[in-house]
């Protein structure tokens, strides 16, 4: 890889609230020496692991080949908790013009190793991180095929249909006006920026799991009422919302779910890093006095009736691609920085950013048996996804071999941890009850 272009992924560029994080367990004696010669090779299979970002005369921003390998920090559980780590590094913000736009920690404790990979969501979306934690564990293991994994130069999707005229034709007027007013950001005013957003939205996380056993509970009640697991979690947390106190709970539910479009491209990026989602929102009204299964098929039908349009489905990415590309990285700045960007706003009111009604996403990598591994073992793997303003809680599921782990992210200058713990049993009471 030498130069790709970036294209839909444009809002995210400049968001300082959207790294995604892998937590993996594993045991094995592996030393700093096999550490790094097995995240060269990484490197070389996917190049935007350690790339840059190159912003030409014309406001279009690249992906560009930065150096040969990235550093790796060591530590031993003596000397850092991981969670701390990963505050700290999730609380500081990438250097895009010199890279590498992804971070790697490893902490000995005892007979096991942690694994922490912290990256911007611009390199890589859930699925991304995830081939790339697996193909960390192939290489400990001497496994790796070393063949490049060259993101696609073309997002367009297979089908799902274009923008309605009235759509395109608003886009156009917003673009021809923010030509007249285009506002360039300096790294200076991303610094900035970042550091007031960080003051305001500070995020913390949760994270718990559920085990082989329940596991199979939560499958066979899944089962029993033609629900994915996915739609019966969504449900479980929607409800347990209004276990918030009174200021927060509302009988109607803002839910936005994420989702990979992989295998919707025309040219499908497989096993690559790279950022390929899209997402949809809902409003649900939750029946009081009836019971959780009534509410989860009411809640699921909404959710699954917008997921399978693919015209909702693609929506968010059709509408972000027929905006000029710098307009679209402004709109972060226009929600929540002190710049005074009305047509920014306007595209970001739109789309979600700044909802004055608060709701939760969900993010869910499904399920995967991970293991075959000579040389080590995989303990446990863990998913931190990104966390919008828009959600008060964001919640990242990942299940790795029957052991189904959870995350919450939240602003904790809006909401506290105990009530963030008592939603979160609540959903679990009701998944498993």
């Amino acid at each position: 890889m030498e130069k790709i272009k970036i294209l839909t992924e444009r809002l995210f560029l400049r968001s300082p609230n959207i790294n995604v994080c892998f937590r993996i367990l594993i045991s094995g004696n592996i030393d700093k020496n096999r550490f790094k010669l097995a995240i060269n090779d990484v490197c070389k299979r996917h190049p935007l692991l350690n790339c840059s970002i190159e912003i030409d005369k014309e406001n279009n921003a690249w992906f560009v080949k930065n150096r040969d390998n990235i550093d790796i920090e060591y530590y031993t559980s003596e000397k850092i908790d991981w969670q701390d780590w990963y505050e700290k590094i999730d609380n500081a913000p990438f250097d895009f013009f010199h890279g590498p736009l992804a971070k790697i920690c490893v902490i000995h404790c005892n007979d096991k190793i942690e694994i922490i990979v912290l990256g911007h969501h611009i390199i890589g979306d859930g699925i991304g991180y995830l081939n790339l934690a697996k193909d960390i564990l192939l290489s400990l293991d001497n496994k790796l095929e070393i063949i490049p994994q060259i993101p696609p130069l073309n997002n367009k999707f297979k089908r799902g249909g274009k923008l309605r005229f009235l759509s395109r034709l608003y886009a156009k007027k917003l673009n021809e006006e923010w030509v007249k007013n285009r506002i360039n950001f300096s790294e200076n005013d991303y610094r900035v920026f970042f550091r007031q957003y960080r003051n305001k939205f500070i995020p913390k996380i949760y994270m718990n799991s559920i085990d082989e056993i329940d596991m199979k509970k939560l499958i066979n009640k899944c089962k029993e009422n033609s629900f994915t697991v996915n739609e019966l979690m969504t449900s479980a947390f929607s409800i347990a919302m209004n276990e918030l106190p009174d200021s927060y709970s509302s009988k109607e539910i803002r839910i936005g779910v994420a989702a990979s479009t992989r295998n919707e491209l025309i040219n499908e990026p497989y096993y690559c890093m790279g950022n390929y989602v899209t997402g949809i929102a809902v409003n649900v009204n939750l029946t009081q006095g009836k019971d959780f299964i009534i509410n989860a098929k009411n809640i699921s039908s909404i959710i699954r009736r917008k997921l399978n349009n693919l015209k909702d489905r693609h929506l968010i990415v059709n509408f972000l691609s027929a905006f000029d590309t710098d307009l679209v990285e402004s709109i972060i700045y226009g929600a929540y920085g002190n710049y005074q960007l009305p047509i920014s706003r306007k595209i970001g009111d739109l789309i979600g950013e700044k909802m004055d009604k608060k709701g939760l996403g969900i993010s869910n990598l499904g399920r995967h048996e991970i293991s075959g591994y000579d040389t080590i073992q995989l303990l446990d793997m863990q998913f931190i996804g990104p966390a919008f303003p828009a959600n008060l809680l964001s919640i990242s599921i990942i299940t790795v071999n029957n052991r189904l782990n959870i995350c919450l992210r939240y602003n904790e200058t809006e909401i506290q941890t105990s009530i963030v713990e008592k939603i979160y049993q609540k959903a679990i009471d009701l998944l498993l009850e």
